[in-house]
């Protein structure tokens, strides 16, 4: 067995349909078991996994019991010679395995690797690659020297800003979204800690791999769309306090006895600090989201998170899949306006429609003569690097861009 692929999946049925349709795609290209491990969810997601991959092996939980001691489960089953612990709310591309697989072959010195992400909208996200939280490091981002000096090797060190998203590099620190892990490294770091009941993890993974002479790196020929933070979503407040509890966990596990001055006197007293008005806030946010979403079922919710926005839009997909969004549209009762589709010169006279404003190569004009405010792009329609192709090519600002699985 080449791979295992361990998902972990709380509450997010309608992203883990769509990652679980991406991965068995991919796995078509590889030798590889894909393990959904549900902590307790109280949507239908167990019952879509039956149903609908029937070929998943599927581990119910009988309560939540965090994202590491989930993983864990998975990961004393797994019989790949490589292991992929991946979110469920991510999408990847069908060379995704291969590609990875191959890189880690070639590279025996490599522990893990991690990728290139960004989020639905296509914007990149810096936690593709960073380093580890030492306190001036996490110091220079709390107090915003980082984004001062963004391409800084010394201030910009937590998300790595001085190297190039673009290039393969050597990082310190992999993303729980997507961790590539050669088996044979967990014997000598060991299982993910189960201190940590969500965040903080990777990061307690990443630099036990360091410490047992590994190396990780980030790997940007493989590109995948991380939506971010949905099982979380759920609760806010409890997300949040996880959050900052894992920074606790991590400094008095690594620095509280080699550093214990700095660590009593300075590190402990910040992160609780830094806690207070951040779990304010979620709490005042989680109140008003509450109120927004009384009454509404998950999948309402799902939809209005996709296609909410203002101004005229328009959908880059094949007529079969334009049709599907509509319809999705309409279900959820949103008065979205939308001006047509942007297909592909590909298609043929009979795919021609009346919706169609043009092709995909030309989307930049088409936005432009339309005044489109808002493109959405169908992953079912066109891969992945088309997309992020055409994202290019979009205005920065005032143009929202929304990925969409159909």
């Amino acid at each position: 067995m080449e791979l295992s692929v361990i998902i972990v999946n709380y509450n997010v049925r309608f992203y883990l349909e769509q990652c679980l349709y991406r991965v068995l795609r991919a796995s078509e290209k590889a030798e590889a078991e894909i393990i959904v491990i549900d902590n307790n969810s109280s949507d239908d997601s167990c019952r879509m996994i039956s149903m609908q991959y029937p070929q998943v092996k599927l581990i119910r939980n009988t309560s939540n019991e965090g994202f590491a001691k989930a993983c864990n489960r998975g990961l004393k089953i797994a019989k790949g010679e490589y292991i992929l612990l991946l979110n469920p709310d991510t999408l990847i591309c069908e060379e995704t395995f291969v590609r990875c697989i191959t890189f880690m072959r070639d590279h025996p010195d490599a522990g893990a690797l991690g990728v290139k992400m960004t989020d639905g909208s296509g914007k990149y996200l810096r936690e593709s690659k960073r380093s580890t939280p030492y306190p001036l490091t996490a110091l220079y981002k709390i107090t915003g020297l980082s984004g001062i000096f963004p391409r800084s090797s010394l201030f910009s060190r937590y998300y790595m800003g001085h190297l190039d998203r673009d290039k393969i590099s050597q990082v310190e620190v992999l993303t729980g979204a997507f961790m590539f892990i050669r088996k044979s490294t967990i014997a000598s770091t060991g299982l993910l800690d189960e201190s940590y009941f969500m965040y903080g993890e990777d990061i307690d993974f990443s630099f036990r791999i360091l410490l047992a002479g590994y190396k990780i790196y980030y790997f940007p020929e493989v590109a995948i769309i991380h939506f971010k933070g949905r099982s979380s979503e759920k609760n806010r407040v409890k997300s949040i306090l996880s959050f900052y509890m894992a920074m606790l966990i991590f400094t008095r596990k690594y620095f509280a006895r080699k550093r214990p001055l700095i660590y009593y006197a300075l590190i402990k007293p910040s992160i609780y600090l830094f806690a207070i008005p951040g779990i304010a806030v979620k709490l005042i946010r989680s109140f008003f989201a509450s109120i927004r979403s009384a009454g509404k079922d998950d999948e309402k919710r799902y939809l209005e998170d996709l296609y909410t926005f203002r101004g005229p839009a328009i959908i880059a997909a094949s007529p079969d899949s334009y049709r599907i969004i509509i319809e999705k549209i309409k279900k959820a009762g949103l008065r979205t306006m939308i001006t047509g589709r942007i297909g592909s010169n590909q298609e043929t006279e009979g795919e021609a429609d009346s919706e169609k404003r043009g092709n995909i190569e030309d989307i930049d004009s088409i936005i432009k003569s339309h005044g489109i405010k808002a493109v959405i792009f169908s992953l079912k329609s066109y891969p992945i690097p088309v997309i992020m192709s055409s994202l290019n090519k979009i205005p920065e600002h005032n143009i929202l861009k929304r990925i969409v699985p159909d």
